[in-house]
C-alpha cells in the first residue's frame, strides 16, 4: 500500500491572494468614502477627489470635479507598488491643498480638519468585518 501526498499550497496561496485582494479592494471603497463624507467641502473638488487604489494598480477613479463643474483634477498611473510585493491599499487624494486639511497650517493660521485619518480610526470595526468576510470561507 501507498500513500501520495499531494500539495495544495499552490492553491492555498491562491486563495489568499484572491481574498486579500478582496478586502483590500472593499476596504479602499469604504475608508474612501467615510474620508470623502468627512472632508471639508467649500467648492466640493477635495471631496470628490478623494479614491483609492492597489498597489501597483490605478486608482478607483480616474478624473474628478467640484460640485459646479468648474474645476476638475484627474489621476494619472498606478499607486507605488509594495517593495515585499504584499497587496497594499493606498487613500487619499491629489487635491495639493489636501495636506493642509488634514494637518493644519499653523503659520496661515489654517486649523486642522482632518478627513483621512478619522475615517481609518473610526472604522477599525468595519475593517475586521470585511477581513473577516473574505478569509471566513478559506
Amino acid at each position: 500500500m501507498s500513500i501520495e501526498v499531494v500539495s495544495q499550497r499552490h492553491k492555498v496561496e491562491k486563495a489568499v491572494e484572491k481574498a486579500m485582494k478582496e478586502a483590500a479592494t472593499m476596504i479602499g471603497g469604504s475608508l474612501s468614502g467615510h474620508a470623502s463624507e468627512q472632508a471639508p467641502a467649500d467648492t466640493g473638488l477635495l471631496r470628490n477627489s478623494i479614491t483609492y487604489a492597489l498597489g501597483g494598480e490605478p486608482p478607483a477613479i480616474a478624473q474628478y470635479t467640484d460640485d459646479a463643474g468648474e474645476q476638475t483634477g484627474v489621476y494619472e498611473g498606478s499607486a507605488p507598488k509594495d517593495e515585499k510585493n504584499e497587496i497594499t491599499v493606498y487613500i487619499g487624494t491629489n487635491v495639493e491643498y489636501a495636506t493642509y486639511q488634514e494637518l493644519g497650517a499653523p503659520s496661515i493660521k489654517l486649523p486642522a480638519r482632518p478627513f483621512l485619518r478619522p475615517a481609518v480610526e473610526n472604522n477599525q470595526r468595519e475593517i475586521e468585518q470585511i477581513l473577516e468576510q473574505c478569509f471566513r470561507n478559506l
